[in-house]
């Protein structure tokens, strides 16, 4: 790769910087119009369980980055997020320590997201497709793990401080989506990794033919992915003091929607995790204010929806443009 392309794929390109600014004004909109709807809005205790329920989807949307930019996408997250909680869960139900038991959920939800990358990378199958069949045997496999019966277990101190916790003040998952986020940027940015992941989502042939194996690309993307999905099922553990069967069911389209509000492309090749934040509390900011229009799961999932495909057409009109 020489070093002007390692320039366009390391420097964020002014569209993606217009985009990453358009999201934090939409941000800024939409929680003034939240504030004069309900002054509420405006008080910390609102601002604070705000970005602790971003945070949730915040450290989701780390590794749905990764694997967005390369082109693809990972939508086995809810079902791998509750098996990895529900282990964890199991393993301190059955006596073994709490670390343990986390890393045991980590590795699950890492091993998962290898699983996704074979799919992707070695039989060429569109991670759409393998993906959402991932998700379904994931379901599957926690049915019969814990015969449709999640384990009642007490919560240790450090899981649930992981989702509910704070420190000076500071609630203990945004410091966490803090450290994920900051670890992103600079893999996304300043590593070698991260410019073969947007080389990836523009050329894969190109790529390839410059020497680099991208089916290791993928591997890390999806692996990572895997991992965040499980460290935020450990987190949601925490914060509702439980785990139950179902609990990653929320989070299928909206990391998804924060990626693409934030700017970027869900065809591939451009975005970056700077815009992914604001995205993240623009979905919360968005359901928050949904629900307190009355809106149904229902129509919370239309609106989602309804956003993912119009970014998507207007992603696919600008990657026809530019070809």
């Amino acid at each position: 790769m020489n070093t002007s392309a390692r320039k366009r794929t390391t420097a964020l390109p002014a569209w993606l910087l217009q985009g990453v600014t358009i999201s934090y004004i939409l941000l800024i909109v939409l929680f003034a119009i939240a504030a004069a709807i309900n002054p509420n809005y405006a008080s910390w205790a609102n601002i604070r369980n705000l970005l602790q329920i971003g945070a949730f989807i915040g450290v989701i949307a780390v590794g749905q980055t990764m694997v967005i930019i390369t082109g693809q996408i990972d939508l086995s997250v809810p079902w791998n997020l509750t098996f990895s909680a529900i282990l964890m869960a199991t393993l301190i139900s059955h006596g073994y320590g709490t670390t343990t038991a986390i890393t045991a959920a980590l590795i699950s939800g890492t091993l998962v997201g290898i699983f996704n990358s074979i799919g992707t990378a070695i039989f060429r199958i569109h991670s759409l497709v393998w993906t959402l069949g991932v998700n379904a045997l994931m379901q599957g496999a926690t049915l019969v793990y814990t015969h449709a019966q999640p384990p009642k277990v007490d919560v240790p101190p450090l899981v649930r401080a992981l989702g509910s916790g704070e420190l000076y003040g500071i609630p203990v998952p945004l410091m966490v989506w803090i450290v994920a986020g900051a670890a992103a940027l600079v893999v996304l940015h300043r590593t070698r990794f991260g410019r073969y992941l947007y080389a990836i989502g523009n050329n894969e042939s190109a790529l390839f033919l410059s020497g680099v194996d991208s089916r290791k690309v993928y591997l890390g993307a999806f692996a990572m992915s895997g991992f965040c999905a499980a460290l935020a099922g450990i987190m949601l553990t925490g914060y509702s003091s439980q785990t139950y069967l179902g609990m990653g069911s929320d989070y299928l389209l909206i990391p998804i929607a924060a990626v693409i509000i934030g700017g970027t492309n869900i065809m591939g090749g451009s975005g970056g995790y700077l815009g992914s934040i604001s995205g993240a509390l623009i979905v919360v900011l968005l359901q928050s204010v949904l629900s307190t229009m009355q809106i149904q799961e229902a129509g919370k999932d239309i609106v989602f929806g309804s956003i993912i495909i119009v970014l998507l057409l207007l992603y696919g009109r600008q990657k026809l443009s530019n070809h």
